[in-house]
């Protein structure tokens, strides 16, 4: 079952575009959206939210959106790469309009998680840091309690200790079956922790969209001194160092000075991104 099917998703700005996007996010599961600034992260996560005009069709849970408006709207929570609300308003304030807006929002959950984040609810929150704001907004979408969480971004800015907590209420978000998150994010390191799925996208178009076991199980990152005729055709993303080369590719490697390990989603981001890559070519 897909939270989402995504089929020939085409948005154009001319300068930039996605085009024939076809991607489904698993329904029960945490998917991360991996890509460069300027990828077309936020572009999808606006085009799903109803934020940007595209051509192409996307299901909700099954379900056209036009025939389901409200109840998709109400199943789904999104917390955006910056915050959608007036900077000037107080977190009780929003508190009171998102408790209006949404019959499921959990007031208690939201008193107990600002105080758990040092969050003041009696102050206004463009007085708040960015990492601040990026919690309130976390907190928002979580207490909404929605079937699918969109998060663009949602630990940058985030300290490494406050980063670990909010990877935990998304772990205890989880623990229902029926939830799903999809995870836009740079920081790479909270996905190799959460995510079941990845989905890497460049420059508009999906370079690479398998569930994390098959990226542990299949691809190698491969350490060598010097490329030969035989390694070159079996690698990808080859990038030169002053150790040596480094290159993603689906079969162990052996040999004299050749090193390979499990590479970690950045370590494949990292190796896949600005290559003509299609995820074909490991499978």
């Amino acid at each position: 079952m897909n939270a989402l099917e995504i089929r020939n998703l085409t948005v154009d700005f001319g300068d930039f575009a996605i085009r024939n996007l076809n991607a489904d996010i698993k329904k029960g599961a945490v998917t991360g959206l991996v890509g460069r600034n300027g990828a077309g992260k936020s572009t999808l996560i606006k085009t799903i939210m109803r934020q940007q005009a595209a051509t192409g069709s996307i299901l909700y849970d099954g379900k056209k959106f036009a025939d389901d408006e409200v109840g998709i709207l109400t199943r789904t929570a999104c917390v955006f790469d910056a915050p959608h609300f007036s900077l000037n308003a107080k977190p009780k304030k929003l508190k009171s309009i998102f408790a209006a807006l949404y019959p499921a929002f959990n007031v208690q959950m939201f008193d107990e998680l600002c105080t758990k984040f040092n969050l003041p609810q009696d102050k206004r929150i463009n007085k708040f840091s960015l990492g601040m704001q990026r919690k309130l907004c976390i907190i928002i979408g979580l207490c909404q309690s929605p079937e699918l969480l969109i998060l663009d971004e949602p630990t940058s800015g985030i300290d490494p200790v406050d980063r670990a907590e909010i990877v935990s209420l998304l772990q205890q978000f989880m623990l229902d079956e029926n939830h799903t998150i999809l995870f836009s994010t740079h920081i790479t390191e909270d996905l190799d922790k959460i995510a079941d799925y990845i989905v890497m996208i460049e420059n508009g178009r999906i370079l690479l969209n398998e569930d994390k076991v098959t990226l542990t199980e299949k691809y190698r990152l491969v350490s060598v001194g010097e490329m030969t005729e035989d390694l070159r055709a079996i690698a990808v993303g080859v990038k030169k160092s002053a150790f040596g080369y480094t290159f993603i590719c689906d079969r162990p490697v052996e040999g004299e000075g050749i090193t390979s390990k499990i590479p970690t989603v950045e370590e494949l981001f990292v190796h896949l991104s600005g290559t003509n890559y299609s995820g074909d070519m490991l499978l």
